[in-house]
């Protein structure tokens, strides 16, 4: 019985799979395509324009991003550079207008524009890795970017560009160091308007130019240059993005940041914009004017979702990833042209000053004096990298430096912490002698400083001198994309995120316990009053909570110079050829006659 069910299911499912053709043809449903390999992506788009498939422009652009989301680095590279460059393909009239992607690879960067609106679709850095292997994307999942929109200031209506076709004069570009490229997109409107773009490419930038012609423009519109969805993350913890994600522009002296806010800001009215951007914790992407007019400026900050790892929407590790827009725009009846620079690359000191575009001003440097201590103590890092390869060491190098530098500060304020110590039996046999007398204790105890030379506050001042350098450093070390994937030694293989060791299947940070051990045998050394010995044993604790998640290099930073804090105490301690302090006896007190 069940060999003849067997049966009967095997010829059931065989005429299933006869019928299967004639009931697509009959409806008209196309089953799915086989997966397409990287040879027919090529080729497709080669014949794209002969075969015309009836697919709206939506589809095919979805169909093109899919495509290069298959690929990994350098392989369809090589592939659409190898295809020699095409003529202008202008849609026929009545013909459906479908989108192409036209691609520029440089030795750092991979490159894609749509031809609807002329759109920047995708920016890869080809030397800068995600955690998975794969080239940093600064564009999220789906958006598109450096939209034209011009706006009339009589009616206010806008007129959107991002859907128009834009014909390309090439179909690839690939630059070597040292070459040069231009790539224009024109698109045709009604009445014989025209808008061109032409882009700048330098193979050894990560920032094109950009131009962007009206031939029809007056002077009541206005035409605005859009980015909108923010940037892509970039790091594997998706909450050290989000904390460091934000838009910003510089407009003269100042800097305006927008986070987290509903609003829109405008800035005619305050001076010269130099530049738009939006930033994540590593990366940039920013739009610099070029020349000496007026321009607006206007930003957006929305809480909004993100594609991650190409599996659809959804938070950031509970986080919801903020939707950051901005544009800038221009009057350009005058001269007709918009000139921009459009940097996409990291938050290199270097890199960004290099351009002149004062575009270093994105980097999270701290206040104005701790900013030029760090911006010093950052080029130092860099520099010195050429001779140390490896940036662990470099870092324990640096605070070996950084400790000769305020070795004299650091004995100064021992010195002064010894001194008072030894006059603290003569303190307190004031506060003994005139308890009762708050105004005469205060005036005999100055005397007493100045008798032995000592200064109550000698002790602190050193180390508020010191404060502005430790503060540097901390924004040194936690914002340099230096440290992004460089490793150290053993477990500890990204000096950008905190250090990591599985012990019996549970993730320990081991810096912050070695700097909290140090922080211990440091504190046990200098605390010698009894009512603080508490603190010896509760700061250790709350600093191992405090650094818990802090990147490994700051945090090796700050064990090495505890560690080098100790030796010093132990010298000041034990190696100074000084007499044992004589104990002094309470002061006699006269006795009162009867």
């Amino acid at each position: 019985m069940e060999d003849k069910r067997t049966i009967i299911a095997f010829v059931l499912i065989g005429l299933i799979l006869l019928v299967m053709p004639y009931y697509y043809e009959l409806t008209g449903v196309t089953p799915a395509a086989p997966p397409v390999s990287e040879e027919d992506v090529v080729s497709e788009r080669r014949e794209r324009s002969e075969t015309a498939p009836a697919l709206t422009r939506e589809s095919e652009f979805s169909r093109s991003r899919a495509d290069q989301s298959r690929t990994r680095n350098g392989v369809e590279e090589e592939r659409k550079a190898s295809a020699a460059s095409a003529a202008p393909r202008e849609v026929p009239a009545g013909a459906p207008f479908i989108p192409h992607e036209v691609v520029v690879i440089t030795p750092q960067q991979h490159l894609v524009f749509s031809t609807a609106g002329g759109s920047l679709v995708s920016a890869r850095l080809l030397d800068f890795e995600r955690e998975e292997g794969e080239a940093v994307e600064l564009l999220p999942p789906g958006s598109r970017q450096l939209n034209i929109k011009i706006r009339s200031e009589t009616s206010g209506q806008e007129l959107d560009l991002s859907e128009v076709q834009f014909v390309a004069d090439s179909e690839s570009i690939r630059l070597q160091s040292g070459q040069t490229r231009e790539l224009r997109m024109v698109a045709h409107l009604e009445a014989g308007r025209k808008v061109e773009k032409i882009f700048h490419f330098d193979a050894d930038r990560h920032a094109f130019d950009l131009e962007i012609h009206c031939n029809d423009c007056t002077d009541q519109e206005l035409l605005f240059l859009d980015w909108q969805h923010g940037i892509h993350r970039a790091e594997k913890n998706h909450q050290v993005d989000f904390q460091e994600t934000r838009v910003m522009a510089y407009v003269n002296e100042s800097q305006e940041e927008l986070t987290g806010e509903d609003e829109w800001r405008d800035w005619d009215t305050k001076g010269n914009l130099k530049w738009a951007g939006v930033r994540n914790k590593y990366f940039l992407c920013a739009v610099a004017p070029r020349g000496d007019g007026r321009y607006w400026v206007e930003l957006d900050s929305k809480a909004g979702y993100v594609d991650i790892a190409g599996r659809g929407k959804g938070l950031s590790n509970g986080y919801e990833w903020p939707e950051l827009n901005f544009r800038i725009g221009s009057r350009i009846a005058d001269s007709g042209v918009l000139a921009t620079t459009v940097y996409l690359g990291p938050l290199d000191i270097e890199q960004l000053e290099s351009y002149e575009l004062e575009l270093e001003r994105s980097m999270d440097l701290g206040f104005p004096v701790v900013k030029d201590i760090a911006r010093v103590l950052l080029l130092v890092f860099v520099a010195a990298h050429d001779y140390v390869p490896n940036y662990g060491t470099l870092i324990i190098l640096f605070a070996l430096v950084v400790k000769a530098l305020v070795y004299p500060l650091t004995h100064k304020s021992y010195e002064s912490a010894s001194k008072m110590q030894k006059i603290q039996p003569k303190v307190a046999a004031l506060r003994e002698k005139y308890k009762s007398d708050s105004q005469r204790l205060s005036k005999e105890t100055m005397s007493l400083y100045k008798e032995e030379g000592v200064n109550p506050i000698g002790g602190c001042l050193p180390l508020l001198l010191q404060m502005p350098i430790f503060i540097a450093l901390y924004q040194v070390f936690r914002n340099t994309i230096e440290l992004r994937h460089a490793p150290f030694f053993g477990w500890i293989n990204d000096l950008s995120v905190p250090d990591e060791l599985m012990v019996f299947g549970f993730s320990v940070h081991v810096l912050p316990l070695l700097m909290s051990t140090a922080m211990f045998f440091q504190s046990k050394m200098t605390m010698k009053d009894p009512k603080q010995a508490m603190l010896v044993y509760m700061m250790p604790v709350v600093m191992v909570f405090i650094m818990w998640d802090f990147s490994s290099g700051l945090v090796l930073y700050w064990t090495v110079f505890n560690i080098l804090t100790i030796a010093q105490q132990y010298l000041t301690n034990h190696l100074r050829n000084e007499p044992e302090p004589v104990s002094v006896q309470p002061l006699p007190t006269k006795k009162r006659p009867k």
